[in-house]
């Protein structure tokens, strides 16, 4: 608790220094970050979080919600993994208001029975009628759910192809390192190679008259450094924590590059594959977290109060799923204000992109062709 105390008074006085306008250092986040320190069982670590109390020009201005207009999504399909809360939920119900079917993914049917309720209700508020909104379940860390899936969704909807794939589920800073069932490192599993896996089950599925793929990645992708080939699942490390969590954001971002590659390789101009950083957003996935997991504590009122609502961090991936796309960028990563930032080295490398989906390749048992 003491360190907490000391991270956390740390963190307002650096907070005050950029709210006094002073300069920060090379290396420091700028004015519109704010520092604040999330703790794992071994270290804390510093994330720069995007907070409202600073506006930046972009798409979203600070409490704007991107909403499209109503019955711009009918007749799309989309795909959400996720659905049960947070930015999933969010995202269903934003789509579904703008007339798309949508099915969200959830790990358990009482979940998704739940969330198909929250987004008729929400619907109800708008005075918007859309019955065609369903729930699958799924399970990232079971590859026996994942390969059950594609299977499942024709039998719901049958002949359907889909519009667009929100890969959105995923954990973070796990506190202990966790193997699935399958073998791999919960947080790999869980962010990447489920999400690679479902990925390449349903490409057949996809509407070749446009399609895209949306990889719900992070800014944390930036603390992962230069992706080490040999150590996917994480066996160096006997805590994954945020160390994983990092890396699988760096996984996601190669992967949507790499998938817009082959895309374009083989004339797929109906394919579209971006990744995006939500910004750091209230949400449930961090409840493995100590400091989180302390809801009274001082540290956890200020980590919450000073990041994103769930409505505010959704509106990138709905931007993405929904805008037009003469106005995206292929294989773009984007950040919580719309743009797209530069992004470092490590994050662009193609030979660790490449080598990336091959591994994946392996390691799930599949072959991820797009010539299919």
């Amino acid at each position: 608790m003491k360190l907490e105390i000391l991270v956390v008074a740390i963190s307002i006085i650096i907070f005050a220094s950029f709210c006094a306008g002073l300069t920060p250092v090379k290396n420091q986040v700028d004015r519109r970050n704010f520092l604040s320190i999330v703790t794992t069982t071994s270290a804390p670590l510093i994330v720069g979080i995007s907070s409202p109390a600073f506006a930046i020009d972009g798409i979203f201005k600070n409490q704007e919600i991107y909403q499209p207009p109503i019955n711009s999504q009918s007749g799309k399909v989309h795909l959400i993994t996720g659905g049960s809360s947070g930015l999933g939920l969010e995202s269903s119900k934003r789509i579904a208001a703008a007339g798309g079917t949508v099915i969200l993914t959830t790990r358990t049917e009482s979940k998704g029975i739940n969330a198909i309720q929250q987004v008729q209700d929400y619907l109800a508020t708008k005075n918007i009628e859309n019955s065609k909104v369903y729930y699958l379940t799924l399970n990232l860390d079971e590859f026996s759910s994942i390969q059950s899936f594609p299977e499942r969704f024709n039998l719901l909807l049958p002949n359907t192809k889909i519009d667009v794939i929100m890969n959105n589920a995923g954990v973070a800073a796990i506190p202990q390192r966790e193997v699935t069932k399958d073998g791999f490192e919960r947080t790999f599993q869980s962010n990447h190679l489920g999400p690679f896996m479902l990925t390449s089950l349903l490409f057949p599925y996809l509407n070749r008259d446009g399609a895209r793929i949306i990889n719900v990645s992070s800014r944390a992708h930036g603390y992962a450094g230069d992706l080490d080939l040999n150590d996917l699942n994480n066996e160096k490390y006997t805590s994954a924590g945020w160390s994983a969590y990092s890396k699988s954001k760096l996984e996601n971002i190669l992967f949507t590059q790499e998938l817009q590659k082959r895309a374009d390789a083989n004339g797929l101009d109906w394919l579209a594959s971006y990744s995006l950083h939500p910004g750091v957003v209230g949400t449930d996935i961090w409840r493995s977290t100590p400091l989180v997991q302390k809801t009274n504590s001082l540290t956890s009122n200020i980590f919450y109060n000073n990041m994103l609502t769930v409505e505010e961090g959704s509106n990138t991936q709905i931007y993405l799923a929904t805008m037009d796309s003469k106005y995206l960028k292929k294989g773009a990563y984007y950040d919580e204000h719309g743009k797209i930032p530069k992004l470092e080295k490590f994050a662009i490398d193609p030979v660790k992109a490449t080598g990336l989906w091959k591994i994946s390749e392996q390691m799930a048992g599949i072959d991820f062709s797009l010539t299919q």
